[in-house]
């Protein structure tokens, strides 16, 4: 196997001179053990552990095989294929800089020649190669670890998250990458840290980093639903939809327990979040607006008594949609989007549904906001006849008999309102009465 440290103690490759200044302290290296170095870059490969690039590789997992150009140059083929694809713009201005400056910053990369940090330069040095055919290499910190020695993933994780996540230089990564980050970072069988860990070594809140773990949890469940690869998040991504788990994960942690039957009601719950998600990529809503919604759904009818009655409605819908996608090969977006289509008349009349209890809740809310203001209302008149008829610090005194004149003839008009309004209701009660019957 490759060893850069091996190459670096035979003089097989050259320092820049450069003194790397670590962002954390950790255990077993030190600025002064370590230097830059010029690496050739058929020995350096993509890190398939990197948040970045693990959620456009996860649905290849049986097919590609992190190694470096040397051993099997298709890995790193595809990876660069999908780091241009995120952000094209981005990579062309790394390369311009490359090009006329040289590589300003230097990247990680452990002993077998995997990148910890420096994924975009990387590509940029393979496309100036392609282009002009001249000798490069990757200035790089060569760490002595490995992700072949369990003991040796914590540090290597905590490093990349003080890299790419620190407070002073915080690079935006997309939410779906961060979310499957934590996910494979902190569950299965032999997590690399706690999700508390996770927490301080990103500079996250714990509860924001529960909250993306929650998110992907539901996305893989989603793709599950549909009959997707669960590890296919790259739907959610193009879809742009990530929020609408999010806003999902915080809905049903908050409204349902650990109990069995509030399990089942939850489990019931996240199909129909499930069903309303599809109805709005269905009809093209994403972004702010499709969080909006779905936090409104969550407001409006997971949080409610209807709750149950929409789940009732939608279930037969839901079941049908998803039995259908199943029976079809979902790989992509495109492929998704066809589906749905073929299913319009399912996806709209789960909709329809949708809306008809969106649109009731909201007009109950306006209800009870009227009645609200006129118990408020109520209530103002009350407190002053339960003060003798002024409020505060006033006294009769200080009160005119024509302006004692002008209050009466308020209250009789009050009171002559009041007793019109009152007849009003009182005849719509009546109405509604004898429709019923």
């Amino acid at each position: 196997m490759l060893s850069l440290i091996e190459l670096a103690k035979e003089g097989k490759l050259e320092k820049t001179g450069a003194k790397p200044k670590l962002p954390i302290k950790v255990d077993g290296v030190s600025s002064e053990t370590l230097d830059v170095y010029k690496i050739p870059l058929e020995y350096v490969y993509y890190n398939d552990k990197n948040g970045r690039i693990a959620t456009g590789i996860s649905q290849y997992q049986d097919e590609l095989h992190p190694a470096n150009d040397q051993e099997d140059p298709q890995y790193n083929n595809f990876v660069a294929k999908l780091i241009e694809q995120d952000n094209s713009s981005a990579l062309k201005r790394t390369e311009k800089s490359i090009q006329e400056s040289g590589q300003q910053v230097y990247g990680y990369v452990l002993d077998d020649g995997r990148i910890v940090d420096g994924n975009r330069r990387y590509t940029a040095l393979r496309n100036i190669r392609q282009s002009t055919g001249r000798t490069v290499y990757f200035e790089a910190v060569v760490l002595p670890f490995s992700y072949g020695n369990t003991t040796e993933r914590a540090k290597i994780k905590k490093l990349e998250l003080a890299i790419q996540m620190g407070v002073e230089e915080r690079q935006d990564y997309d939410p779906v990458d961060l979310a499957v980050d934590i996910y494979q970072t902190t569950s299965g069988d032999d997590p690399i840290m706690t999700q508390a860990d996770y927490a301080a070594d990103s500079h996250m809140r714990p509860a924001e980093v529960k909250k993306y773990y929650d998110g992907a949890v539901y996305m893989k469940k989603f793709l599950e639903f549909i009959g997707a690869s669960e590890n296919n998040f790259n739907i959610i991504k193009e879809s742009k939809v990530w929020s609408l788990f999010y806003e999902m994960g915080k809905s049903l942690s908050k409204n349902f327990g650990d109990d069995p039957e509030s399990q089942v009601r939850k489990n019931e719950t996240m199909n129909s979040y499930f069903g309303v998600i599809l109805y709005q990529i269905h009809v093209g809503v994403s972004g702010n607006t499709a969080r909006t919604h779905i936090r409104e759904y969550g407001k409006h009818i997971v949080n409610s008594v209807d709750n149950e009655d929409f789940n009732d409605d939608v279930a037969d819908m839901v079941d049908d949609l998803s039995e259908s996608l199943q029976d079809k090969e979902i790989h992509t977006t495109s492929d998704l989007m066809q589906s749905l289509t073929d299913e319009n008349e399912t996806v709209e009349e789960l909709g329809d549904t949708f809306d008809t209890y969106m649109r009731n809740a909201r007009n109950s809310e306006s209800v009870d906001q009227f009645i609200r203001n006129i118990k408020q209302n109520v209530k103002y008149y009350h407190d002053l006849n339960e003060d003798g008829g002024l409020i505060g610090s006033l006294r009769y005194n200080e009160v005119s008999e024509d302006q004692l004149k002008e209050l009466q003839k308020y209250m009789r008009d009050l009171n002559q309102l009041s007793k019109e309004l009152f007849s009003k209701y009182g005849d719509e009660i009546r109405q509604s009465n004898h429709y019923q019957e």
